[in-house]
């Protein structure tokens, strides 16, 4: 009984000290974009002309899914554009944010991910300079949610992240709009910046799969 309640009391403390080990403040945390794939030989030419930052940021929200600031940073649109997590302790209370690096942004990042979701799909992703660019079909993405949280529960923490996307174009079957949604879950004992790295590259590789399945379906 001895040895059993000491391997519960080191558990314990093993776990504490992991809390103890994540950083209350902010945290910088680079997202290296995907490898661009190839066009395909053969499809429908676009351009993607924008891909427009459109999350909505609160100051105190009602849950932690919702993306929130400091009360000093709600309205600094650099900040905004880079961040893409809060940090809570067990009671909910905000602690420091999680954004990237002063030469990423979310929208920047999401850029690559959502051509590869478009020439998984078949389409020719033109660039300017390419020939044909300028009679190319213009696409716009507009990102309404990108945003890493904690869930906390007793013996895990779930750290999710949920993404949406909306996506329209100048003609053809993306006229009326696309949107496209993704939550993904991980359970860790604590978190720490490589695991809200981990969170965003597996939030933007799932809504980029989930994109292309959509493109597919819409030909």
């Amino acid at each position: 009984m001895a040895f059993i309640r000491g391997a519960k009391l080191l558990l314990v403390l093993t776990f504490l000290a992991g809390l103890s080990a994540c950083a209350v403040d902010r945290s910088t945390v680079s997202v290296d974009p995907p490898e661009s794939i190839a066009n395909p030989i053969n499809g429908v030419d676009i351009k993607l002309v924008s891909v427009t930052d459109n999350r909505l940021f609160e100051f105190r929200p009602a849950t932690p899914d919702i993306p929130s600031l400091s009360e000093d940073e709600i309205n600094n649109d650099s900040i905004k554009a880079r961040a893409f997590a809060r940090k809570r302790n067990s009671y909910g209370k905000a602690l420091g944010d999680v954004v990237l690096p002063e030469n990423q942004t979310v929208a920047g990042i999401m850029k690559p991910a959502l051509e590869n979701a478009f020439r998984a799909a078949g389409y020719r992703v033109l660039e300017p300079g390419d020939p044909a660019f300028d009679k190319a079909m213009s696409v716009d993405v507009k990102i309404l949610q990108f945003w890493s949280w904690i869930d906390w529960g007793f013996w895990e923490l779930g750290l999710h992240n949920k993404a949406e996307v909306t996506i329209s174009a100048s003609e053809g079957p993306l006229t009326e709009g696309l949107t496209v949604f993704n939550e993904t879950v991980g359970k860790h004992a604590a978190v720490f910046d490589g695991d809200w790295q981990q969170s965003a590259v597996t939030g933007i590789r799932e809504l980029t799969v989930k994109v292309t399945e959509e493109l597919k379906r819409k030909q």
